[in-house]
């Protein structure tokens, strides 16, 4: 299969704590398109690849969000908890819809993959992403060849293990972390893959 990877710093990665390498190494067989960037917002993301394009493929993550749920945590230390992010997150949720949209268009399958901030428990960061992982989840949930990827609880089986999978700004992930990833997006790519097969047996 094609798979491109739409995302932010996440899926850009970076050395020692990237997942995108360790899952070329466990899918030798797939060839994977790594469209992550530093930064990127649900709207950044949507505005770069719609202009730079995607050919068709076999398979979309799309994991995007973090960003939108950071920065709305620190407007609201400015003007009051919660000031204004009901009215963002309806503008990041119509964002993703498009991107949803646009990628449907050019992969056969996609997975949304839910934004995890993880800071002190109750902290806005990590409110405003569990709230922003629900409506992506309501948005695709109802939607043919699209599935929601979870990541809590594998990063939550792993707390303990090499000093846990998150770095101290609960956003960026630990080289246990990405190993996290890798295991779980290879996963979700083998099922897929066998769901595929299946099909196809099943048409012969």
């Amino acid at each position: 299969m094609q798979i491109a990877f739409l995302g932010d710093s996440l899926t850009e990665g970076w050395p020692g704590a990237a997942y995108y390498p360790l899952l070329q190494e466990r899918l030798p067989g797939h060839e994977l398109l790594n469209l992550g960037r530093a930064g990127d917002t649900v709207v950044d993301l949507l505005r770069r690849v719609t202009h730079r394009g995607l050919g068709g493929v076999d398979l979309a993550f799309i994991w995007v969000g973090a960003n939108d749920a950071v920065m709305g945590a620190w407007d609201a230390v400015g003007a009051g908890v919660g000031s204004g992010w009901a009215e963002r997150l309806t503008r990041i949720g119509d964002d993703y819809q498009t991107l949803v949209d646009w990628t449907a268009a050019r992969a056969s399958r996609i997975v949304c993959v839910r934004p995890i901030v993880l800071e002190a428990d109750g902290s806005v960061g990590q409110e405003h992403a569990e709230e922003l992982g629900d409506v992506i989840a309501s948005l695709v949930g109802a939607r043919d060849a699209v599935r929601v990827l979870d990541l809590r609880p594998a990063f939550g089986a792993a707390k303990d293990v090499g000093g846990g999978p998150f770095t101290t700004d609960g956003v960026h992930f630990t080289a246990t972390g990405a190993a996290v990833v890798a295991a779980a997006f290879a996963t979700v790519i083998g099922e897929i893959d066998r769901d595929q097969a299946a099909a196809a047996d099943e048409g012969d």
